[in-house]
This record gives structure tokens, C-alpha cells and sequence, in this order.
């Protein structure tokens, strides 16, 4: 391990410390490229001012703290006014990264990233955290990224990685909600092919500015991954909480998703490539007080579940199926919502407004939503749904006055056509 201070980084605050970063980087790299044994750079204790460029990463090269707090990095640009200033990037478009010239076998970890002083002109998806692409083998833990103007954690192409305990706060803070990145923690999928082997763990994102978390294809021709799962995670107060924007089999459990503006958990074209998830999984989390729907499905071929979780107080609805303009709107096949607690949102319990087929609706437990509107169904039905099984939910309201005064509703708009099981009463004309 090799001691930061001993090679010509002062850690006081004052010094620009990016350009003895660099050279102790590229030196390092140069070792490694040579006899193929990664190095850690160690800072001890103290703050680590970086300005006006970004440090260029080299493969096997670490960076370990003594702890957020105490290894602090500032992120500014005095001198460069109109330049990014991400701690760490390696990128395809700047430096050539791909799968054949990843950065392989490192590690960040035990440090804060503070990017309140990188002042620009306008958003730009550079002015990260971190912002490193196609990485092997690295591990990412115990950080904290606040302040940025862009995506706080924003690597992409991870394999065989993890993304433990990091916290994320007001990163995203140029960003108006509709920008490339600006989220917590961002990660670009599809450039090593089918599988990414990657789990992110017990991270907090809060107030940031798009996603808590968010995983999104970056480029609509290639194939959508599986192997990413989202563990253990808590989304707070975010534009969107967590998303999944162009994964298959997405696996999100164990988490938390509050007083987000757009939805708790979304699926849908809004990424950059506008290709939605597909059989991903939803399960064991709560989803509580998010200003617009608990979890938003759209613009995907299917199938999605969404299981054993609590879709509760939101200012939409509990779920609610719909499509963006603008990419995918064929009927989504095999979505899954089984065994949830659906309960005082302010719109339906659950509200199809997008096409489906061999959608299966199991076992829900579904009470006094329409606390918003105070005509509330527990399912409302407003497209075309097709071979749907629908049965053993719980449809109640036990408020006073009741604000879901409908059990299940088909609209004009709507069709139940040829459901496979239905323990609901259907009109007849459906």
C-alpha cells in the first residue's frame, strides 16, 4: 500500500492535490502493467483538494480513505470554469475504455467525494463522483458522494463488481430532472453482452437529482442484461426512486423507496436509449409516501412481478400499468402482482392503463385507496387486458367516509377480454 503523502499529496484543504494524483496514478498503473500486481494508493486522513481536471484511472490502481469524513476529496474547478471535474473517470468516448481495455481489480473505498464547488455554466453528464466504464472486478464500498452536479456514482459496465454501503446525497444538483445521469447512483448496462455480474447493497440515496438508482441500456441495439440485482437499498425524496431502464431480470429486494416525486419504483422508455426493463423482479420492499405512483410499469414487452411488498400512501396509485409517449407500446405479456398490501394511495389500488396480456393479479390485499380522489377502485381497468388470471385479492375499505367505493372497475376505455380465472364480478359486456 502506498502512502498518498509520500508522494507529494498535502491533504490540507488548500494545495491542488490532482496533479501529484495523477502522476502517482499513472506511475502505479505503469507498475501494474508490468508485472501484473495491483496497487492501493492509501490518503490518510484529510482534505484532498482536486481542481480543475479530472484524474484519468489506470487498471489496477486502488484508492482507499481512512472513512467518509475523514478522507475527504473537494471537487472544484477555480481555474476551468467550464470543465468537469470528476475524481476518477475512464470512459469509452475520452480515453478508449471497452471490454478488451477495462479498468480490472480495483477498489474504492472509505473516502468522501464533495463536489459542492465544482461550479458550471450548465449540466454536464462528465461532472461526476466517480465516473469510470467498463470495470472488472471492482469493488466499490463505503463511500460518501454528495454535491455533484451530475450523477454522484456513475460508472457503467460493471462485471463481476459490487456497489456496497455507499451514500449518495443531492447529487444530480444541475440536473432538472429530465438531464442524462443526475441520479445517486447510475449505471449504464449492456457493454459486456448478455450477463453483468453486479450487486449494489445497502445503499442510501437521498435527494438527488433524477434516480436514487437507476440501471439503464446504452445503446437500444444491444441486449438487455441480467445478473444486476438491487439489495437491501433505501431511495428517499429523489426525482424517480429506483428504475429500471433497459435490464432483464432486474432482481430489486429488501428495499426502500419514500417520498420520491415521480414514482417509487418505474419501469419505462425514460431512459436515454428509451428501452425499458423486461422480467425483472420486485419483491419484499416498501414503497410508501412517494408523491406520484408507488410503482410504475411501462413501455416493455413484459413481463415484470411484483410480489410480496407494500405499495402504501402514495399520491397516485398503489401500481399503476401505463406507457410513455415516445418508445415501446405494445401490449406488455406476464406481468406478475401477487400478495402485496395495497393501501391509502390516493388513486387506485391498482390502475391498468396500459395494455396487457396473460397478466396475472393474485392474492392482493387491497384497502381505502382514493384518498386523493375519493372515488377510488381497488383495480381499475382502462385498456385492453387480454387472458388475464385474476383472483383471491381482499378488496376493502374500512374508513369513514369510504374513499374506495369500488371494488374493481372496467371503464369505456378498458376490456377484460377472455380472462382465464376471475373471482371478481365482470360486466357482461366484457
Amino acid at each position: 500500500m502506498v502512502n498518498a503523502r509520500e508522494h507529494g499529496l498535502a491533504g490540507d484543504g488548500v494545495t491542488n492535490d490532482q496533479p501529484a494524483l495523477q502522476r502517482l496514478v499513472d506511475e502505479l498503473g505503469a507498475e501494474v502493467a508490468k508485472d501484473g500486481v495491483p496497487r492501493t494508493i492509501h490518503c490518510p486522513s484529510g482534505v484532498y483538494a482536486i481542481q480543475d481536471a479530472g484524474t484519468v484511472w489506470r487498471s489496477g490502481v486502488s484508492l482507499v480513505g481512512d472513512g467518509p469524513g475523514a478522507t475527504r476529496f473537494v471537487l472544484s474547478n477555480p481555474g476551468a470554469p467550464d470543465r468537469p471535474v470528476p475524481l476518477a473517470f475512464w470512459t469509452a468516448l475520452q480515453h478508449g475504455a471497452s471490454a478488451a481495455r477495462p479498468i480490472a481489480d480495483v477498489e474504492f473505498a472509505r473516502f468522501e467525494i464533495d463536489g459542492s464547488l465544482m461550479t458550471l455554466p450548465a449540466y454536464d453528464v462528465l461532472a461526476k463522483g466517480l465516473g469510470l466504464q467498463y470495470v472488472l472486478r471492482g469493488h466499490f464500498h463505503d463511500l460518501w458522494i454528495h454535491d455533484t452536479p451530475a450523477t454522484g456514482f456513475g460508472c457503467d459496465f460493471l462485471q463481476d463488481s459490487t456497489v456496497e454501503r455507499v451514500l449518495a446525497v443531492h447529487c444530480g444538483r444541475l440536473d432538472s430532472g429530465w438531464e442524462k445521469g443526475g441520479a445517486g447512483i447510475g449505471i449504464g448496462v449492456g457493454g459486456w453482452g448478455d450477463v453483468e455480474r453486479l450487486t449494489i447493497t445497502d445503499c442510501v440515496t437521498l435527494h438527488n437529482g433524477t434516480n436514487g438508482i437507476f440501471v439503464e441500456l446504452q445503446d437500444a441495439s444491444w441486449t438487455r442484461p441480467r445478473g444486476i440485482r438491487v439489495l437491501g437499498c433505501h431511495a428517499q425524496g429523489n426525482f424517480y426512486g429506483i428504475s429500471d431502464w433497459g435490464a432483464d431480470g432486474l432482481v430489486v429486494m429488501g428495499c426502500t423507496m419514500t417520498g420520491n416525486h415521480v414514482a417509487g419504483f418505474d419501469v419505462s422508455g425514460q431512459g436515454t436509449t428509451h428501452v425499458a426493463g423486461r422480467y425483472g423482479v420486485v419483491t419484499g420492499c416498501v414503497i410508501d409516501e412517494n408523491v406520484g405512483d408507488g410503482v410504475a410499469i411501462g413501455n416493455t414487452p413484459g413481463g415484470y412481478t411484483v410480489s410480496g411488498s407494500r405499495l402504501s400512501r402514495n399520491g397516485g396509485h398503489g401500481y399503476r400499468q401505463h406507457n410513455l409517449p415516445g418508445a415501446r407500446t405494445l401490449p406488455a405479456a406476464d406481468i406478475v402482482i401477487e400478495g402485496n398490501d395495497i393501501w391509502d394511495n390516493g388513486g387506485d389500488g391498482i390502475c391498468i392503463d396500459g395494455d396487457l396480456v396473460d397478466a396475472f393479479l393474485l392474492d392482493n390485499r387491497i384497502r381505502g385507496n382514493g384518498r386523493r380522489s375519493h372515488d377510488g377502485a381497488g383495480i381499475t381497468v382502462n385498456a385492453r387486458v387480454e387472458a388475464a388470471t385474476i383472483r383471491g385479492q381482499r378488496i376493502w375499505d374500512r374508513g369513514e367516509p369510504h374513499t374506495q367505493p369500488t371494488p374493481f372497475r372496467v371503464t369505456s376505455a378498458g376490456a377484460l377480454l377472455h380472462p382465464v380465472a376471475s373471482d371478481l364480478p365482470v360486466p357482461a359486456h366484457h
